[in-house]
């Protein structure tokens, strides 16, 4: 009987958690900057300031991931 080899399982699975981890931190960003901007534009603020929104976001996206991850 042949043994089938499973090529690139470990580097396979840790790259499609890397990519899904990635993703959910583009979305969070997004999300929070745009939610920052619609602020900014109704409180007539700078544009620029909505970057703020989105880096706390995900910030707070990153935090509540690693705490999850060692629990």
């Amino acid at each position: 009987m042949v043994k089938k080899i499973q090529v690139g399982g470990f580097w396979s699975t840790m790259f499609s958690q890397l990519a899904r981890a990635a993703g959910v931190m583009i979305i969070a960003f997004t999300i929070g900057t745009a939610a920052s901007a619609g602020a900014c534009l109704y409180y007539g603020l700078p544009i620029a300031l909505s970057l703020l929104g989105g880096l706390v976001v995900l910030g707070i996206a990153l935090a509540l991931m690693w705490q999850s991850s060692l629990f």
